[in-house]
C-alpha cells in the first residue's frame, strides 16, 4: 500500500490521489503530508501566520516540543510552511512518529499564537483544502477564482477546435528537434545513450501538451512517430559527423582533404558497410530507439497525468462557509492587514 495513504488511514486523514498527499484538519490547522520521491523523507505542510507572515525565527523553539521537528522552510511568496520529516525504519514507526509530532506541532502553534490561514491571502476564516492545479490551503472565494480560470482555459482550447491538434503537432516537432539537438550533443561528448532518450521523450511529449493545451490520443501517437523518426535521423547525422572526421575523400576515389557532411550523411549506410561497421551502426540505432520509446512512454504517461490534474478542481475536505463570500466582516484579519 502507498505509504502516504497508509499514514492517512491511520491518522484519520483523507488521502488525495491526485495530490498524492494525506490531508487533514487538527484543532483548526490544515495539514498536508506527502513523501519525497526518493529515500524515506516526508513533507508536512501547513499554512499559518503569526500576526503577519511567519518568519523562521518564530519557529526557533519548535525542537523543544518534538525532536523530529526542525525549523521549517518558508515560502517567500505565500504563507506555506514546510517541515521535512525523516521516516522511521518501519511503517508502524513512521505512523507513530507523525502522530506524536503532529500533536506537538499543534500544541506549539496554539501556544505561540499561530493562526491557520489561506496560503495566498493570509485570511484566517473560511479556509479549506482544495485541489486546483495542485493542493492548496485557501478560502472558497479564492478556490472559485482558480476554478473560473480553469473553465476559461478549457473553453478557449475548445474554441480552437482542430487548431489545437495541429498546434500540438507543431509543439511535438519543435520539442523533438530540440531533443534531437541535445541527443547529438550528448552522443558527441560520449555520454550514456539513455540520457538522450529521456531528453527526447520529455521534450517531444511536453511540446505537444504545451501547444495543444489538452491531450488527444491521436496527437500523442503522431508525436511518438515524430520522436522516433527524429531519433533515426539524429543517429544517422551522428554517424555522418564521425565519417567526416575519421575518413578521407581519397578512400572513396574523390579529391579534396575532407568529405562534405552532406555526402557523408547521404551515403552513411553504404560507408559503414564498406568499413564493416554495420553492427555498430545498427546497435547504436537500436539502443537510441529503444530508450527513446521507453522514456517516451514514461513521458507520455507523465504528460497525461499533468493534463488531467491541470484541469481538476474540487474541495478535498468537507467545504465550509467562507465568511468573505457571506459578506461578513473579519475584523481580526482587517486589523492585521
Amino acid at each position: 500500500m502507498n505509504e502516504v495513504k497508509r499514514i492517512a488511514e491511520d491518522l484519520g486523514f483523507q488521502y488525495d490521489k491526485n495530490g498524492m498527499s494525506a490531508v487533514g484538519e487538527v484543532q483548526g490547522y490544515h495539514i498536508l503530508i506527502s513523501k519525497h520521491n526518493k529515500g524515506n523523507l516526508y513533507y508536512l505542510t501547513l499554512s499559518v501566520k503569526k500576526g503577519d507572515k511567519a518568519d523562521k525565527s518564530d519557529f526557533n523553539e519548535i525542537k523543544n516540543y518534538n525532536k523530529y521537528l526542525r525549523v521549517p522552510g518558508l515560502n517567500k511568496k505565500n504563507h506555506r510552511v514546510v517541515f521535512t520529516i525523516n521516516g522511521a525504519f518501519t511503517m508502524k514507526g513512521t505512523i507513530e512518529r507523525f502522530s506524536e509530532l503532529i500533536h506537538a506541532l499543534v500544541q506549539f502553534l496554539h501556544e505561540k499564537g499561530f493562526q491557520n490561514c489561506s496560503e495566498e491571502s493570509g485570511v484566517s476564516h473560511g479556509v479549506n483544502v482544495y485541489f486546483a492545479a495542485g493542493l492548496k490551503i485557501i478560502t472558497k472565494s479564492e478556490y472559485l477564482e482558480i476554478e473560473r480560470r480553469i473553465q476559461e482555459k478549457q473553453e478557449a482550447i475548445a474554441l480552437r477546435g482542430t487548431g489545437s491538434f495541429f498546434m500540438g503537432i507543431i509543439g511535438a516537432l519543435l520539442g523533438a528537434l530540440l531533443g534531437g539537438a541535445l541527443v547529438l550533443v550528448i552522443s558527441r561528448f560520449g555520454y550514456i545513450i539513455w540520457i538522450g532518450g529521456v531528453a527526447m521523450g520529455a521534450l517531444t511529449m511536453g511540446g505537444y501538451k504545451l501547444l495543444a493545451g489538452r491531450i488527444q490520443k491521436l496527437g500523442m501517437l503522431i508525436s511518438a512517430i515524430i520522436m522516433l523518426l527524429v531519433m533515426y535521423l539524429v543517429n544517422r547525422l551522428d554517424w555522418a559527423l564521425w565519417i567526416q572526421s575519421s575518413l578521407t575523400p581519397d578512400m572513396f576515389g574523390m579529391e579534396g582533404t575532407k568529405l562534405s557532411l552532406l555526402y557523408a550523411y547521404q551515403h552513411a549506410l553504404s560507408i559503414v558497410k564498406i568499413a564493416d561497421l554495420q553492427g555498430d551502426y545498427f546497435l547504436t540505432l537500436a539502443q537510441q530507439l529503444f530508450f527513446t520509446f521507453l522514456f517516451g512512454l514514461i513521458s507520455a504517461y507523465a504528460v497525461m497525468q499533468w493534463d488531467k490534474s491541470s484541469f481538476l478542481a474540487y474541495p478535498v475536505l468537507e467545504d465550509k462557509e467562507d465568511l468573505q463570500d457571506l459578506g461578513l466582516d473579519n475584523s481580526e484579519d482587517n486589523e492585521n492587514q
